[in-house]
């Protein structure tokens, strides 16, 4: 049976949190939901805040191109902005990583991409 866009997408965002946390990130949130702004995982990692994008593809195809738009990062940081602002104890300097997850011949295989983007 086909997996929905839905669930391959939870599996990549679980595949993704658990290699963040075999590098030593420490998870905050997952799915953090600011309007109708949605920042996959927060971390922290080396005094750094992360706010990390999770792309997942569950077939044998790769999307060759932008893995995030110029929209898509304006709502990222935008988001972490009023996360920062809602947790205001947090003053460590931001970062954006995306984290790649494909399936291809049944494995799962992760590339994670520190850095991603910077703030518009």
């Amino acid at each position: 049976m086909d997996q929905t866009t839905l669930e391959i997408g939870r599996i990549g965002e679980d595949i993704a949190q658990k290699y963040l946390s075999s590098l030593g990130f420490k998870i905050l949130e997952q799915n953090w939901r600011w309007r109708n702004c949605e920042i996959d995982i927060i971390a922290i990692h080396q005094d750094k805040i992360v706010f990390i994008e999770v792309k997942t593809r569950g077939r044998n195809r790769i999307d060759q191109g932008v893995d995030i738009s110029l929209r898509q990062r304006k709502r990222i940081i935008h988001a972490a902005n009023s996360y920062l602002l809602k947790k205001g104890e947090i003053k460590l300097e931001a970062r954006f990583d995306l984290v790649r997850v494909r399936k291809t011949n049944g494995d799962w295989w992760v590339e994670h991409i520190g850095g991603a983007f910077e703030v518009v």
